[in-house]
């Protein structure tokens, strides 16, 4: 017999909707039973990251397996106990998940739990027609969050999408109905992909075109960002491009920089701004709960200067000067083992949102910046070279101190394509920091990854099969016709 216990720990609004008939007595906050599309408008609408099961919390930990983070030695070995996988993933250990360490993997129930609460919410949806536009509406905000949840789950479980073999590499399970104890069975990388599309193409057209104050709300906007996104990663750069445009025809706001620093070189002195109000923001997503960003993204002072340049000290008054305001704004210092050398931890959604005092999670949210980023990487890709790199001098010039940055053109690069395209990958992993994508593209860009183990390293080369996740070991034993991914 099948046991689906990976499945288990799923929002309990999400089992009062398995049947009409068979319902929880008891909830948190008072007995709730899902007759209405007002009631299902309560159930989607649930982003309270007080608690770990809800529809935006959806990763943790993802890009320490990249080359964005190089913790120090001390800092690896602190790693134990519940987090004790997150150090075998950034030391490329043979064994990931051990009978010592936790007993499932909270990405994976996570992502699975939005999956299983949109299924059930479809599946009942139906019998509460009381305002049929907004049954329609919610239909396909379901789906955009199912979609979101399978891309995520395919980019960290299954090796990158490759048109000439994601038709035999393995994806992660798909299914639409949790009730019937699905096959689990592992349906290939384009079969994922081909259900992301279906799903949220369906969407698009209930859907209210922009964002609002409700920013876990899928929208037009949010879902052509969501496809713009699924294109490029399955390297369809005209589809990609598509969407992008169209995302950024509803909104293509950007901060300015110089607007929201206060003139101090630490993070801290940023004006805050509301969750509610960042004009920026498409679709609300997070980190899951307990897992912030600040406990693993960190470069050292090396990496760091040459990622982030626009940098120096003056020599008469040792005066800093940052260019690139995201040095700033982004990161805190901190000295390492008494070294001359600093380590730099992302820390912005700590203070960026600080007027809504949340900082159980950290954002990672579907941005108008990332529009901006596909747009240019496509035309990039695609040989319009000025159009990409008009995308990536908009940007900067919202980014960079006012002043300090002059834009560059196509004849800067020697009017070479290739130049042009490094040029926008770069500005890619700078302004995407911190937003639990960098190993996607370590993963779809073919690139090494070497990792600092103390006085010495770790390194794995291009698409090695480290670069991809295990699935927990508790999950292939209780359900044996999902195939482990090899190491």
């Amino acid at each position: 017999m099948k046991i689906y216990t990976f499945l288990g720990t799923v929002l309990l609004a999400c089992l009062l909707l398995i049947s009409c008939h068979d319902f929880l007595n008891e909830l948190p906050k008072g007995e709730i039973v899902a007759k209405t599309t007002a009631d299902y408008r309560k159930i989607l609408d649930n982003a309270d990251t007080r608690y770990t099961n809800n529809l935006v919390q959806v990763s943790s930990y993802v890009d320490v397996v990249s080359d964005n983070v190089q913790v120090p030695g001390e800092m690896v070995n602190d790693w134990t106990d519940r987090r004790l996988y997150v150090q075998n993933l950034y030391t490329f250990a043979e064994q990931v998940w051990t009978p010592d360490g936790p007993m499932g993997d909270d990405v994976w129930k996570q992502n699975y739990s939005i999956v299983t609460l949109v299924n059930n919410i479809l599946k009942e949806i139906c019998r509460a027609d009381d305002n049929k536009k907004l049954q329609a509406q919610l239909i396909a905000e379901a789906k955009v969050h199912r979609a979101y949840a399978y891309l995520t789950l395919v980019n960290i479980y299954a090796k990158h999408y490759t048109s000439q073999t994601a038709s035999s590499d393995l994806g992660v399970p798909v299914f639409q109905n949790s009730v019937e104890l699905p096959d689990l069975t592992r349906p290939s990388v384009q079969k994922v992909y081909d259900y992301i599309l279906k799903q949220l193409l369906s969407a698009v057209s209930d859907l209210p075109p922009d964002v609002s104050q409700y920013k876990h709300r899928p929208t037009k906007v949010s879902a052509f960002a969501i496809l713009a996104r699924t294109y490029l990663y399955m390297g369809n750069y005209e589809k990609a491009l598509k969407y992008a445009n169209k995302s950024l025809e509803i909104r293509n706001f950007l901060y300015d920089y110089n607007d929201i620093y206060t003139g101090t070189a630490e993070a801290e002195n940023v004006k805050g701004i509301s969750l509610m109000d960042d004009k920026a923001m498409l679709l609300l997503k997070t980190t899951m709960k307990g897992a912030g960003l600040r406990s693993y993204m960190i470069l050292d002072s090396l990496s760091f200067n040459k990622l982030y340049s626009g940098y120096s000290i003056d020599p008469v008054t040792n005066e800093k000067n940052n260019e690139d305001l995201r040095r700033v704004l982004w990161f805190n210092t901190f000295g390492s083992g008494g070294s001359i050398y600093y380590r730099y931890v992302f820390s912005d959604s700590k203070h960026r949102y600080a007027p809504d005092n949340r900082n159980r999670v950290d954002y990672i949210p579907v941005t108008t910046s990332m529009m901006y980023l596909i747009r240019a990487e496509c035309n990039a890709r695609l040989g319009n070279l000025q159009l990409a790199l008009d995308d990536i001098n908009t940007l900067r010039m919202h980014r960079y101190k006012t002043d300090t940055y002059s834009k560059i053109t196509v004849s800067d690069l020697n009017n070479s394509k290739q130049a042009v395209l490094e040029e926008v990958l770069l500005e890619r992993r700078r302004e995407l920091y911190g937003k639990e994508l960098r190993l996607f593209d370590v993963k779809r860009l073919g690139l090494p990854v070497t990792h600092e183990l103390g006085n010495s390293e770790s390194s794995v080369p291009a698409h090695s099969p480290k670069l991809v996740w295990p699935i927990h070991y508790s999950y292939i034993e209780l359900n044996p016709e999902m195939k482990q991914n090899p190491r």
